[in-house]
């Protein structure tokens, strides 16, 4: 059985709603709001009768709940007399209001985590329950249908500042349009109108949202709008970052990392280090994770989220000077030293989340960190950033089997995998387990529906075609190694298409190996009984490698990779 509260109230069975009387709709209403607890005959007599209760009132009440027992058919013991009154014994999966109630409450605790998207999604649920006004057609609860209302709205209102850090401003600005005309009066509403607006790069509108909403509350209630909007609206006069972001947005799919994920957002939240630095092969996702945790870390860094993405070969001047924008500065200084001396000046007291992509060396990293203050940086390259002070490493390692198989069943669809087990796992292993790769593989089946499995795995099989295979649209693993070969010098390209054809160990060319290695175009996995390292190219390297000829790649590399 089902209480419905949440609007209309209604009891309702596996076959849909029962009927019932208007006044045992009330006592069954009044009861479900105490769920758990007696609620006395003088309580349901009043919500029944609110203005003047007949002289046979109780023996109604007494009519109402037998009523109730007969509608509860085998759940009938749920409606238990206890004391002077009766006790509903009900929880929050069958009484939408307190299911309502617990969700609410889950979201708030993923709030406090700073993981705005499970907070979104669980507002969502639980508002998804309403059905109307609640406790309608009881008018005996008029003061706990108010109660219900107005937690309704700050659900609401939390479900849009979760919205909101997960970059959706633009696409909440109808809603939040709708809302300010619903509801004139609630500052809240109007003050992230504000926030989406600006966010959306229209202060304009912000400042005439602003007016709008003082002139209702002076004219309606002589009163001045409250220190949130006017903080709001000093912001977008000053131009100063209402907090905003550039982030990309965020892998709807995106999978497992989970341990990764929650060591960047523990580490930053806890300003436990400034700098959080992560590494790892072309194709292992390093951009997506620090993405994902710049997104879940969006409300601790209020006053912005900037993402710049340094190709390698970006000039930190050139970053800086676009980094000063976004804190103001409509034209930086030409001298890279004065944009980094302003620079500081202008972070200093701010809390600012910045995210440093692909990044070729420390000389990138070292004039943008942001110096003493509150804010932090999350960079990633595909060398170990070894030089960066005070920063954590995190170094990617290919992805555990189960998580690889459960990124390829998202985007491919669990059926196939179950149909299909062992090609599956072989699939994920000739991808080297690596996210782009996985999800490329992934994005090829879920286009060919015909094929099975073992067709792809078929033609993944033979190395001169395999990363062809695994190209689809963006996703593309050659454009990383083909940029990480471009970094190297001559001679270890060289090197780099010379030993493709297995394990070998260092003879007279150890610094041109180790420059393979810190470039992530070669792996150390053993000594052997002489003591000297032994070194691999991984499988999607080694395709690379083998899969064209010296003078075409080799040659090429700089070109192909681009600037």
């Amino acid at each position: 059985m089902q209480v419905r509260l949440l609007g209309p109230v209604e009891l309702c069975d596996a076959r849909g709603s029962v009927p019932i009387g208007p006044r045992a709709r009330a006592v069954l209403a009044a009861l479900a709001l105490d769920a758990g607890r007696p609620v006395s005959v003088e309580r349901l007599v009043a919500t029944v009768w609110p203005e003047a209760p007949p002289a046979t009132a109780t023996t109604q009440i007494q009519g109402c709940v037998s009523s109730l027992r007969r509608a509860f058919g085998e759940s009938r013991g749920l409606l238990v007399t206890s004391g002077p009154g009766y006790l509903l014994e009900m929880g929050e999966e069958e009484i939408d209001a307190l299911g309502f109630g617990a969700r609410v409450r889950e979201a708030r605790r993923a709030v406090r985590g700073g993981d705005d998207d499970s907070a979104a999604r669980l507002l969502r649920e639980a508002l998804r329950g309403w059905r109307g006004s609640a406790l309608d057609g009881v008018p005996g609860l008029h003061a706990e249908a108010s109660v219900l209302e107005e937690q309704r709205l700050a659900a609401v209102e939390e479900r849009i500042t979760a919205d909101l850090g997960r970059g959706r401003a633009a696409e909440l600005l109808p809603e939040l349009a709708a809302l300010c005309a619903d509801h004139p009066l609630r500052e809240r509403f109007h003050a992230q109108l504000m926030v989406a607006l600006t966010r959306s790069g229209r202060r304009p509108e912000a400042l005439e949202a602003y007016q709008r909403i003082r002139c209702t509350l002076v004219t309606d209630l002589g009163l001045e709008p409250g220190s949130e909007l006017q903080r709001l609206q000093r912001d977008v006069l000053a131009a100063a970052p209402v907090p905003e972001s550039t982030l990309p947005q965020d892998v709807a799919d995106f999978t497992g990392r989970i341990a990764e994920t929650e060591m960047i957002v523990g580490v930053l939240a806890a300003s436990s280090a400034p700098i959080v630095a992560i590494s790892g092969r072309p194709g292992a996702g390093a951009t997506s994770l620090a993405v994902h945790a710049a997104h879940r870390l969006r409300s601790r860094f209020p006053d912005g989220c900037l993402y710049a993405d340094l190709h390698f070969t970006a000039d930190p001047g050139e970053v800086l000077g676009r980094v000063l924008r976004f804190l103001g500065v409509p034209v930086p200084p030409r001298a890279r030293a004065e944009r980094a001396e302003l620079y500081r000046a202008r972070m200093n007291g701010r809390r600012i989340l910045l995210v440093l992509n692909d990044a070729a060396a420390e000389s990138q990293v070292l004039p943008l960190l942001p110096g003493a203050g509150g804010s932090a940086v999350v960079v990633t390259g595909r060398t170990r950033l070894t030089a960066l002070p005070g920063a954590l490493h995190l170094d990617l390692a290919p992805l555990p089997v189960s998580d690889a198989l459960a990124l390829l069943a998202r985007i491919a669809g669990p059926g196939r995998i179950r149909t299909e087990p062992e090609a599956a796992a072989r699939l994920v292993d000739l991808c080297d387990r690596l996210p782009l790769t996985v999800r490329a593989a992934g994005a090829r089946l879920a286009g060919k529906p015909h094929w099975r499995i073992a067709d792809l795995v078929a033609r993944l099989s033979d190395d001169q075609h395999r990363l062809a295979e695994l190209a689809h649209g963006d996703l593309d693993v050659r454009r990383g190694i083909a940029a990480s070969l471009a970094g190297l010098s001559a001679p270890a390209r060289t090197v780099f298409a010379r030993l493709a054809d297995g394990s070998f160990t260092r003879e007279e060319t150890d610094d041109l190996i180790e420059e393979l290695v810190d470039a992530r175009l070669l792996e150390a996995v053993r000594c052997d009984d002489s003591g000297r390292m032994r070194f691999r190219q991984p499988g999607l390297v080694r395709a690379f490698a083998r899969g064209l000829s010296i003078r075409t790649e080799v040659g090429n590399a700089t070109e192909e990779a681009g600037p």
